[in-house]
């Protein structure tokens, strides 16, 4: 519970909660995908097994991830639109952060197992149907079109992208470029079998196979990274905090002391509390424009700000 009592004059722009409206925009998002994932992933299954392509079976792992993490992150990004202080009195950030780090944690085990299954298979080549291949490759891909396009704008509208919409960005162009890539891999398979190359055409799945699980292991390993530090509730990072250095040093006439400062991210959202020592006679009031000017000088430079000066008694 805050000490001071939050100063009733409107905010700027830069103060307002950022992205309520860009988390909406997601959410719909994500049930389109949802939804429309499921019966895509039966196609998926018939068409890996009759088809014996090793690529297809990589995408049909992709796709099982994101089931995975979309259900999960439904009912983060929900959590995230209510912003139920009570539940959540640092933000529901955090479950946006551990989507992001499950979505990682899960494609770097698949990746690097499909990724050995793919070397096995240029060992031994095995006969793939390109034909069938292509069905299910081809209807994924314009949905996954769709699907970057519309949360491209998304984060391109955003002040503050979430890490479940960075997750979210990643994850539709892993998908949309794998698909188009599968797809005019599997047209020069079935090229190379109609010209008489099978042994050519037998490389060509596993070869794309390696290739797109090894960008599995990437990306998931780069969305560990990333997540690792909110979650851990590490510090900010230090070009941050020299912000808050530096707004201090600009309003030290105001305040007797500086004691400690709390910093700590939740998803998009970036909290700062800071203690100063007052005199015993200074007013709230007073104390609580001093904590607006310092929130209004971080807020253009540390988007997403939750700001709180927490007073206590000085030497005075």
């Amino acid at each position: 519970m805050s000490v001071l009592p939050r100063a009733k004059a409107a905010k700027s722009p830069a103060l307002l909660p950022a992205g309520s409206e860009d988390d909406r925009r997601l959410y719909r998002i994500m049930l389109w995908c949802y939804f429309s994932v499921l019966p895509l992933m039966v196609v998926f299954i018939v068409a890996g097994v009759l088809s014996n392509s090793s690529a297809l079976i990589v995408v049909t792992a992709q796709r099982a991830i994101s089931i995975a993490v979309q259900t999960f992150s439904i009912y983060a990004i929900r959590e995230v639109m209510r912003d139920n202080t009570f539940r959540f009195s640092y933000g529901a950030g955090k479950l946006e952060d551990f989507a992001a780090f499950l979505c990682g944690v899960l494609y770097v085990p698949s990746g690097a197992y499909l990724a050995f299954d793919a070397t096995t298979r240029l060992v031994h080549p095995q006969h793939v149907g390109y034909v069938l291949s292509m069905i299910p490759i081809a209807i994924s891909a314009a949905r996954m079109v769709l699907l970057y396009t519309a949360v491209h704008r998304v984060a391109r509208d955003a002040r503050t992208p979430s890490p479940l919409l960075r997750a979210y960005l990643l994850d539709f162009r892993i998908g949309m470029w794998s698909d188009l890539g599968v797809l005019a891999a599997f047209a020069v398979g079935w090229a190379f079998v109609r010209a008489g190359q099978s042994g050519a055409a037998e490389l060509v799945d596993p070869l794309l196979a390696l290739t797109m699980s090894g960008y599995m292991v990437w990306v998931g390993v780069s969305l560990v990274r990333f997540s690792f530090r909110s979650l851990m509730d590490l510090p900010l990072p230090e070009g941050e905090q020299l912000r808050i250095m530096k707004v201090l040093a600009a309003h030290h006439d105001d305040y007797d002391a500086i004691g400690t400062v709390y910093t700590r991210a939740s998803g998009k959202q970036r909290f700062v509390e800071i203690e100063l020592a007052f005199p015993q006679e200074r007013k709230l009031g007073e104390i609580d424009r001093l904590s607006h000017l310092m929130e209004e000088s971080l807020a253009a430079d540390v988007p997403g700000l939750r700001f709180r000066v927490i007073p206590v008694a000085g030497d005075g």
